[in-house]
């Protein structure tokens, strides 16, 4: 039998997580720990339209659905991930190797919004 420790080890790009030509940040970011980095190489290798529920993902894995739950709190806080709740319930998941890509900024209401601003036609650029 083959001694697995003393064979050449080669580069397999089959073996690859990242399948595109760009420099993905997320793994060089030393903020984002081990367990967010693993759970976005495992949706980066599901197709389109999977389903990321996290009872889902737990069946697949070891853990819990908990520290699931909490990596990909951490991957959205960090903006690799964005989650979108749609009018039945369910949630679209979004995935970016960049952080705050596809990500929508949480804008406030400015204080002068409850005031009526009233305008006479006349004055109006389109009269």
């Amino acid at each position: 039998m083959r001694d697995i420790l003393n064979t050449e080890w080669r580069y397999n790009p089959a073996w690859s997580i990242d399948d595109s030509d760009t420099d993905e940040s997320i793994w060089a970011d030393p903020v984002v720990s081990m367990k967010a980095k693993g759970l976005f190489g495992y949706m980066r290798s599901k197709p389109a339209n999977w389903d990321f529920s996290c009872k889902r993902i737990a069946g697949d894995m070891r853990d819990s659905t908990k520290p699931i739950q909490l990596a990909m709190k951490e991957l959205e806080g960090r903006g690799y991930l964005s989650r979108h709740k749609l009018g039945n319930g369910r949630l679209t998941h979004t995935i970016s190797a960049s952080p705050y890509v596809g990500v929508e900024p949480k804008i406030e209401k400015s204080p002068i919004d409850i005031y009526d601003i009233l305008m006479d036609v006349e004055d109006s650029l389109y009269s």
